[in-house]
């Protein structure tokens, strides 16, 4: 027997084929032989001894850990957060309102992509496709994280989508291991629509009671705990932020809708890069 596989559906490893037992109402994966998959035409092929139903299923949490993750102003009202999961690459438009899928360009997707839809909506959409970038809360039991504090997280990607307007985030090689009650993340202020430049970023450690930029970069072979000179310490990685801020970046800030802030939180915490990257 063969068939297609759904053609909207993106597979980023060979599907695992099921059928339905309706004696245990449950999917088994047993009772396949000579299985085989041909990815350029979407067709899978096998030999049964079982008539019913058969679907195809692929690993909850194929794309996770993250790799790398940043998030970054595009014009007015508007942010780019790109996440470099395992086997794709995914980058969406935030506006107060809606979001929008720019990439990856596979065929697969382009009845979502480049169309505006709510958040809710399109994270719904990604994972009916086969994308699944949003941990559930049992998913530390079969994806290896970097533990940390969930008081501080929440707290840090509410301060990160409170300053998304007029500063970049990325994520930091020494986060992983700077340990439970602390989070390490890149930031640096960017008005404008281009990448930010490797130099402009700073390392900020944000902690329960305290946050303040890092003199070590990513490219330090070590991570050291200095804090930079004629910089403050303060109790959290906002206040750090608006201390160097320029007035434009001030002003950007003071202008900046909560709805939109709410809608960039929502993806930071669906996704829960700090611990997953």
């Amino acid at each position: 027997m063969s068939f297609t596989v759904a053609s909207n559906a993106v597979f980023t490893e060979e599907p695992q084929l099921a059928r339905w037992e309706d004696s245990q109402q449950c999917w088994r994966t047993d009772g396949f032989e000579d299985v085989n998959f041909d990815d350029q035409e979407g067709t899978i092929s096998f030999k049964s001894q079982f008539i019913g139903p058969i679907c195809t299923f692929q690993d909850t949490y194929n794309n996770m850990p993250f790799q790398s993750w940043e998030i970054r102003p595009y014009g007015q009202g508007c942010v780019i957060f790109t996440l470099i999961a395992a086997s794709v690459e995914l980058e969406i438009s935030i506006k107060e309102n809606a979001c929008c899928l720019n990439s990856p360009e596979d065929m697969e997707l382009d009845g979502i992509r480049n169309k505006w839809f709510p958040a809710h909506i399109l994270m719904q959409k990604l994972v009916a496709a086969g994308i699944n970038v949003f941990p559930s809360e049992d998913a530390d039991k079969y994806v290896s994280i970097s533990v940390k504090d969930e008081e501080l997280e929440s707290s840090v990607y509410e301060q990160m989508a409170l300053a998304s307007s007029a500063f970049a985030f990325s994520w930091s090689r020494w986060n992983a291991d700077c340990g439970e009650k602390r989070q390490i993340v890149r930031a640096a202020e960017n008005l404008t629509t281009h990448p930010v430049d490797e130099d402009m970023w700073k390392n900020y450690s944000c902690e329960p009671r305290k946050s303040y930029a890092l003199k070590c970069t990513d490219d330090d072979d070590e991570m050291f705990d200095e804090k930079i000179e004629g910089t403050q310490f303060h109790p959290d990685i906002f206040h750090c932020l608006k201390e160097d801020a320029s007035s434009k970046a001030l002003e950007i800030l003071s202008n900046t809708s909560y709805t939109f802030v709410d809608n960039v939180s929502t993806w930071l915490f669906a996704t829960k890069v700090l611990t997953f990257s």
